[in-house]
């Protein structure tokens, strides 16, 4: 299983494979809130958020910010026409202005470039247009240093749960709907777990340091406690004018 099998396997489940699992798209199809044409999903990974999404928008775009993830969901997504996929800098996207009816993200931007990507996606987002955002948040601060070592590893920089809210509402956003998933994300670290002990050890020292991050991750969240501190919010925002 290579490193972005991991996508195969949520394939095959019908599950998700992110932070949040399908409680997020759940959140978002509860809403009965679908109107427009245009949507865009950012990161890897949601190949099955858009096969779903397809049933409610005639035009998708997926962007990822490596070449491997935009080569792999193609290969997903080749049946479906209607989906075309990018290799973007989600701070610096190529769409026009006020472009998308609504845009996607699970657990794709709770990174250090967070503030410019929001910019980004507010530009590209239509008036009162939608955007569904899932992000890893902390649930008590200061977090322990096993916790910030997840997220140096990972490249994340989480907001504080009781924060999320309050940072949306001052970037133009109204936020109609908030949601904890925090409990999906035992299951989820479980599901890592399992599909890592399930690669060789060849396919291993192929990408040591991606498996190597992945086993202490769930490690840590799984024995270590940090299901105190690491947690995930569902969020279904407006864009104001």
């Amino acid at each position: 299983m290579k490193k972005n099998d991991l996508a195969e396997e949520a394939i095959q489940t019908n599950t998700v494979l992110l932070p949040g699992g399908n409680k997020q798209l759940e959140h978002l199809l509860d809403r009965n809130i679908f109107k427009g044409i245009r949507t865009l999903i950012i990161g890897p990974g949601c190949e099955l958020v858009a096969f779903r999404l397809g049933e409610y928008f005639p035009d998708i775009k997926i962007i990822a910010d490596d070449y491997d993830s935009v080569m792999h969901i193609k290969m997903k997504m080749k049946d479906d026409e209607k989906v075309k996929v990018k290799l973007m800098d989600y701070a610096r996207t190529d769409f026009e202005n006020e472009h998308f009816d609504l845009i996607y993200a699970q657990g794709s931007i709770s990174i250090p470039e967070k503030k410019n990507i929001t910019k980004e996606l507010k530009r590209i987002l239509k008036s009162q247009g939608l955007f569904c955002a899932g992000e890893i948040v902390s649930l008590k601060e200061p977090v322990p240093g096993f916790v910030a070592d997840i997220w140096e590893r990972s490249g994340l920089d989480p907001i504080p749960s009781s924060e999320i809210k309050k940072y949306y509402e001052a970037k133009g956003f109204e936020v109609l709907s908030e949601k904890d998933l925090s409990d999906t994300l035992k299951d989820f670290y479980e599901k890592i777990r399992n599909i890592v002990a399930k690669v060789s050890k060849d396919e291993k020292e192929a990408d040591k340091k991606y498996f190597s991050r992945l086993k202490h991750e769930s490690h840590a969240y799984l024995k270590l406690g940090g299901d105190k501190y690491i947690g995930f919010k569902s969020l279904i925002m407006r864009k104001l004018i």
